[in-house]
């Protein structure tokens, strides 16, 4: 469970920074399919930011998922082990993957 609560942190800055790699890659990508293929037409200029929206919708709503999941992983892990030992490893594991993503991304 402290795996998926860092994933599903890592994603929620993935959803909601301005300034967020993939919202930003997916306009920038946007703008240059829409160049290249539509270069004269007017009135499609909403297109980028509403693609650039729904990525960071998507990704907020992979994140509610992703946490969905931590409750249940959570939630199981301290009936099987009780819950100072389940919280202990949820919360070293958490601490670990935590400290992976911000290396890694």
């Amino acid at each position: 469970s402290g795996a998926l609560g860092a994933t599903a942190s890592s994603i929620g800055k993935l959803a909601l920074s301005p300034e967020s790699p993939v919202p930003s890659t997916v306009h920038s990508y946007c703008h240059i399919i829409l160049n290249k293929y539509h270069s004269s037409e007017t009135g499609i200029e909403w297109i980028c930011p509403s693609v650039s929206m729904g990525t960071r919708i998507v990704c907020f709503l992979c994140m509610i998922g992703v946490n969905l999941l931590m409750v249940s992983s959570f939630l199981d892990g301290m009936n099987e082990s009780g819950s100072v030992v389940g919280t202990a490893l949820s919360t070293a594991a958490n601490f670990s993957f935590s400290a992976l993503y911000g290396i890694l991304f």
